[in-house]
């Protein structure tokens, strides 16, 4: 078991979900009216766009971004807002807002007009555990009582599932009772 910071090795999910999306609009002449995408399932694609750029792997190759934060590594969130990923699921700010408060791996400034990546070390991974490894089995390893909510379970690749925790602490404290 290894911590190692934020970000995904895969993060090709959330661009998908934007291409699905992009197609699905171009597709209108047959349609009378596109369907809209549920609430739910939108916060949870803005998710993982959002997350996706501000990934360890998306930000070592990603020199637009890079280039728009400050010193402290904040970027406005309207830079945000105006990538083309992002576009193409919403422009409400709000929502916007809302989704990056919510998720662990980025930090929003107190006045919400600027976000930057949390690369803290509040992921565990799992090595060697295969794909085809139920995520219900996977998750069971992480519940009883003395160990910390799990945020989320997500196989990599190469039989390596990350597992995300708050904090530092909460990463840390299971891999002391591992440990001892």
């Amino acid at each position: 078991v290894v911590v190692a910071g934020g970000g995904r090795e895969e993060n090709a999910t959330g661009v998908e979900v934007s291409q699905e999306r992009l197609m699905s609009s171009d597709q209108t002449d047959s349609k009378a009216e596109e369907q809209p995408i549920s609430s739910e399932n939108l916060r949870e694609s803005l998710k993982k766009e959002l997350e996706f750029y501000f990934s360890r792997e998306n930000l070592s190759k990603d020199l637009y971004l890079m280039s728009q934060m400050d010193s402290d590594q904040f970027v406005p969130i309207w830079t945000i807002a105006s990538m083309e990923g992002i576009k193409v699921l919403t422009t409400d700010m709000d929502l916007i807002l809302d989704v990056l408060r919510s998720s662990p791996m980025v930090q929003v400034d107190e006045k919400g007009e600027k976000v930057r990546p949390n690369h803290k070390r509040c992921i565990i991974i799992l090595r060697e555990v295969p794909e085809t490894t139920p995520v219900e089995e996977v998750e069971s390893l992480f519940k009883n009582d003395n160990c910390p909510k799990v945020i989320s379970v997500e196989f990599a690749h190469n039989n390596n599932w990350y597992i995300t925790f708050q904090s530092d602490t909460d990463a840390q404290q299971v891999l002391w009772r591992t440990s001892t």
